[in-house]
């Protein structure tokens, strides 16, 4: 949903679309413009390249994911240069130089990893010291940062702890937050403000707005849309609680916020995905994303459970 409003402020997407509510087109001015309705992009993919990994090995190992990586790269059309961030980018360019994957990504500082972490936290459902292990292999090929890996920490121990039967929204963004801070003590050590400390901010100026529209200028005016990890995630966790845990709200709010939207759509919509669970989707527009793209994604899901370590 994201895909045809990335990279557009608020108000090119108002002028646009007006409110994105469902799959739209890109515009056909837009870098995205080649790419179908509905089509998934990088984040997507590269959840699936995890979620591969996971259905193929049952672990997860830097080896492995950069393999995977540079398969998945290899295999794509030539839509890839439009989405591929600039962390990736370099990181996969090592490993076919013949980097260690366990150093490739010592400079990726942007969000990439937190985009595709989803199946570390579903196969860990409810174990955040297994969530945690998995997640710094899954960063440590691309985005082997210590800002790195505390965002797909972050966002990995939300998803881990969404999984579990009484999960509530509140215990999710505490163990987003818990994840933040575990995650930046493991890579190469990056600057970064305490990630924690932004999400609790996103939250905070979410539950202070007195309605949705002053929430998202909030986000956008005092945390950001970009790229950045210290952005995107947090506003993502703020859209999460605006949303109340609702993965179709919190798609939308992303669709609309401006920025890196797909990133941010991705987050949001994992975490409260994972916490309400498949009846909370859109059916008719999941199935619309499944026919466009080729994917059957019940059958990835039913799969990452099966192996859950829970």
């Amino acid at each position: 949903m994201g895909m045809p409003t990335e990279f557009l402020t608020p108000e090119q997407i108002a002028a646009e679309y007006g409110w994105v509510e469902n799959l739209v087109s890109p515009p056909d001015w837009h870098p995205h413009a080649a790419l179908p309705w509905g089509r998934i992009t990088d984040d997507t993919e590269q959840a699936l390249v995890l979620a591969e990994v996971y259905l193929r090995d049952g672990q997860m190992r830097a080896e492995t994911v950069a393999q995977a990586m540079l398969d998945w790269a290899a295999a794509q059309s030539e839509h890839l240069a439009l989405y591929l961030g600039p962390s990736t980018r370099r990181a996969l360019e090592a490993l076919r130089a013949g980097e260690s994957p366990r150093q490739s990504g010592r400079q990726g500082k942007t969000n990439g990893a937190a985009m595709r972490i989803a199946p570390v936290g579903i196969v860990n459902a409810g174990n955040l010291e297994g969530t945690l292990q998995d997640t710094v292999e899954a960063c440590l090929p691309t985005h082997g940062t210590t800002l790195a890996i505390s965002g797909a920490a972050a966002v990995a121990c939300a998803i881990a702890e969404a999984m579990r039967d009484d999960a509530s929204l509140d215990a999710v963004l505490q163990a987003g937050m818990g994840g933040a801070t575990r995650g930046r003590q493991h890579g190469a050590w990056a600057w970064t403000p305490p990630l924690e400390q932004r999400i609790a901010l996103a939250v905070r100026l979410v539950r202070e707005a007195e309605n949705e529209a002053e929430a998202l200028q909030a986000l956008y005016n005092y945390v950001g849309v970009d790229m950045l990890v210290t952005e995107s995630i947090p506003t993502a966790f703020g859209l999460a609680a605006l949303a109340e845990g609702d993965p179709m709200r919190a798609v939308r709010y992303a669709a609309n916020i401006g920025g890196d939207t797909d990133t941010i759509g991705a987050i949001a919509g994992a975490i409260c995905g994972a916490l309400r669970g498949i009846g909370a989707v859109d059916r008719a527009m999941l199935a619309e994303v499944e026919r466009v793209n080729g994917l059957d994604l019940a059958a990835v899901a039913h799969g990452l459970v099966s192996i859950s370590k829970s």
